[in-house]
This record gives C-alpha cells, structure tokens and sequence, in this order.
C-alpha cells in the first residue's frame, strides 16, 4: 500500500552571475517559444474544424486532435529541428515545460467551456512575449544526480547537453551552481533521510529577483497532537480596521481584547510607488531609463508581499500551535472588492487586498494539518456580525460605520468585532457537534425519523403484544472543550 502524501512548495531565492542569469533568461524563451507554438497549433487546429463545419462535414469526421502534454510533446520533438534549430543551445526541460504548461491551459479551457470546471470561467490561452512571466520548470531528478551542493548553498542548474554555444562549453563548473541567499541545509537533510521528494523545481523572474520553488512530496507520518498551550477552539473573525480579532487573547501576538494590529504594508509604500509611477510615466517605453525603473518597482512590490507573508506567518504559526481547533469564516474576497469599488472609495478595496485574508487562510490549514489540529469553516452566509452573541438576536441592518454592537433585546454592548468572533466560535461549535453525531435520524438513508438525544435499541417481538415499545439509553455526549 502506498504511504500517503501531501504536495508542498519551498521557495529559494537566488543570486545568478550575470552569465547565469543571461542562460536563465534563454531558458526562460526558450519555454515562451514552446508555449506559443504549442497554443498556435491547437488555434490552427480550432480553425481548420470551423471551416470544415462551414462546408458541411459531419461532426464525427472532422479533423481531430489531442491537447494534452502526451501528445504534444511527440510532436513537437518530430518538428523542433525546423522551427528550432537553437534548441540544442538550451536544456529540453525548458521546451518540455512550455509544451506542458501550454497542455495544461488548454485542457482548464477545454473543461470550462464543457462545464466540468469550477470556478470563474477559462478563456483559450493568450500568446506570451517578453514582458510576460518568466519561468520554466526542471523535472527528472533523478537523473542528474544531487541537487545541492555540498556547503548547502547552491542548487544545480541542468546545462545542455549538446550546446553548441562556446559560452555554455568553455564554462560549464561555473553555470551549472547556482548560489543562493539562504541555507538548503533544512531542504538538504529532509530530501536525504527520504522524507521529502523532490518533484520538479520551477525557477521564475519574480518581483525583481530569480527564484527557485521546489515542489516537495512530503511524506504524511502519523504523530501524536502537539500539547496545546491555550486552548481547545478560538474563533477568528477578519477585518480590515484589525486584521483578525481573537476570542481568546495571545500574549504578545494580540491586545487584551483579542485585537491582532494590521500592519498594512502597502499603505506605508503608496508615496514611494506614486513617485515611481510618476517617473515612469515620463520614459521612453523601451529605453534604459525605463527598465530601470521597472525593475525598481517590480523589487518594491516584492519586499511589500515579502514583509505581509512574514507577518502571515508568525500569526499563523501562533493560531495552529497553540489551539486544536480554529474557526474561520469562508469569505467572497472577489465580491467584496467588486462592492467596495462600486458603492465606497477605492482605499477600502485596496486595504482589503493588502490584507491577503486568503494567504492567511492557506498558511493556517497547512499549519495545523501538520501538527493534527483542525480547521473549522463556517458558511459566508452566517450573520456573525448581525447577530448578538448573548441572546441571538440578529438585525436587520449593520453599516460598517457602526464599530459598537448594541442588542435592543438583553441590552449587551461589546466590539463589533468581539461579536462577531464569538459568533464564528460558536458556529464553529455547533458545525463540530453536528459532525461528530451519529444518532438515529441523522442518518441520510433516513427520510421520515425524528431526531433524538438517545440511541434507540432494536425492536423484539414479544408474546403478548405483537411489538414491545422501544427503550432508549444515554450516550456519551460530544463536547469539543472536553
């Protein structure tokens, strides 16, 4: 029986030599390149099928051709001597990888337009150029040998094996370890001891610096659940004036009131990015000047995304070490934006994005998954802010001025926000009770019972009467606090 697993992805920066990086940016084209041939042959073959319903072919005769990377890669491998006579001057996994990724497009496409696909509808794949993403993926590891170095600072780099190009065969030791600004020692000793597996590694252009993302494939070991150190459930409520208000208090990570302070990171760079837009403005598109700055603002906007997963992660790390089950609340982030744009200014929406509620979400499940905890969602319909969490009572109407929730029914006054977060826990509760319970009547198969407390004994017959009347006994109760 195979041993289960799960997919993660530990990213790396790195710092190329500009040899290193002019290869990189090779393989990078080289991928683009692949990717367009492969999205123009499926157009053309789009094309050819509309022309022959027009002149009146059947649909089961039309020309036919399979999307997928199985049978595209063949056939690009039969014609890349025509359309690509440099290609012995880069590495075969940057090809490979654009006619998969190409592959892989058309296939979201093709589901999408069958309705197989979840989610927002997929268009057909558009033509990358040069100021798309850069990237392409290396993959059969395991014949090429070790990936790091031996001092735990470099990942190696697959060269082409018949290059043609005197820059590649005259320095090959100095292209082929590529140096990184952070230790794989960690990465290192997981891959050797066999409890991690490299899958591929995609190396891209991102917010101003080369990266390189190892998919890993973790193998799941069963462990005990780490000891809790503040309780068994805490409701998490999101927002914006504070980026998470806590049912249970964290020293050092909240106030007294459960207040988690948003740090808002882009807010602090709006003047610096308003003054790079300006300047931009003012250059010649394709001049020096111009990418200069360009790449300026590409490095900018990653130390913003760096500096929130930072924080992202030391809130996360806390939530799911520190209680067994944590509530959340399943929010629309694309509808709230798409109001906030329309009825109030664009600084809400804005504001809402720089809070990253679904990166947040993401490093929280991964994180107690790990450590066996568990997180609870509750429906994005739950009137957790309406509703009074004394009494039940929930409003008609609640604008988002209105910091302070007053209950006209048992007269309550507490924070917005401490409301709404002891509503999601206690939704939370009732979703883990509801789950845990296996009383008669609960069952599906079961149309017309009654819900019961108790679990009912099977019917005897008996002598006198032709059926005795049922008995019920106790059982244990489900109390998650317990």
């Amino acid at each position: 029986m195979d041993q289960p697993y799960s997919l993660r992805a530990v990213v790396v920066p790195l710092d190329p030599t500009p040899a290193q990086e002019q290869l990189l940016r090779s393989y990078c084209g080289a991928s683009r390149f692949a990717y367009n041939w492969t999205v123009a042959i499926a157009k053309a073959n789009l094309d050819t099928r509309d022309e022959e319903r027009r002149s009146g072919i059947k649909e089961v005769d039309l020309t036919k051709l399979s999307w997928s990377a199985w049978s595209m890669t063949p056939l690009w491998n039969s014609v890349k001597e025509e359309v690509a006579p440099w290609h012995r001057d880069v590495t075969k996994h940057a090809l490979c990888s654009g006619v998969t990724n190409a592959a892989t497009a058309l296939k979201n496409y093709n589901e999408s337009k069958k309705g197989l696909r979840k989610g927002q509808p997929v268009g057909f794949p558009n033509f990358k150029n040069r100021h798309s993403k850069q990237s392409f993926t290396l993959i059969q590891f395991d014949r090429v040998g070790n990936w790091f170095s031996d001092d735990s600072r470099h990942v190696r780099l697959i060269l082409p094996r018949f290059a043609t190009d005197p820059r590649i065969t005259r320095r090959r030791e100095q292209l082929q370890w590529l140096h990184t600004t952070e230790s794989l020692r960690r990465l290192k000793g997981k891959v050797i001891s066999g409890e991690w597996t490299v899958q591929s590694v995609t190396i891209s252009f991102t917010s101003g610096r080369w990266q390189a993302s190892f998919s890993v494939r973790q193998h799941v070991i069963s462990r005990p659940s780490a000891k809790r150190r503040l309780g068994p459930i805490v409701g998490v409520d999101l927002g914006v004036k504070h980026l998470a208000t806590l049912t249970v208090p964290v020293v050092g990570l909240s106030g007294a009131s459960g207040h988690v302070t948003n740090p808002r990171h882009l807010d602090d760079e709006l003047v610096r990015l308003a003054k790079l837009d300006r300047q931009l403005s003012r250059c010649v598109r394709g001049s020096k000047n111009h990418a200069q700055l360009r790449l300026r603002r590409q490095r900018l906007y990653g130390r913003i995304a760096r500096t929130r997963n930072l924080y992202l992660n030391r809130l996360t790390t806390t939530l799911a070490g520190s209680f067994e089950t944590v509530v959340l609340e399943d929010l629309n982030i694309a509808g709230m934006v798409k109001k906030s744009k329309k009825n109030t200014a664009k600084a809400l929406s804005r504001s809402i994005l720089d809070a990253g509620f679904f990166e947040l979400r993401r490093q929280l499940t991964y994180k107690a998954e790990d450590r066996g905890h568990r997180i609870v969602v509750r429906n994005k319909f739950y009137p957790s802010s309406k509703m009074c969490s004394h009494c039940g009572e929930t409003k008609a109407k609640l604008a988002l001025s209105d910091r302070v929730f007053e209950c006209s029914n048992c007269g309550i006054s507490l924070d917005r926000d401490v409301n709404a977060a002891r509503n999601i826990r206690d939704e939370g509760l009732r979703l883990l009770t509801n789950e845990v319970s296996t009383v008669a009547g609960h069952q599906p198969e079961t149309l017309n019972a009654v819900s019961r407390d108790r679990e009912t004994k099977p019917l005897r017959r008996g002598r006198g009467d032709r059926y005795q009347s049922r008995t019920t006994q106790p059982i244990r109760e489900f109390s998650p606090l317990a």
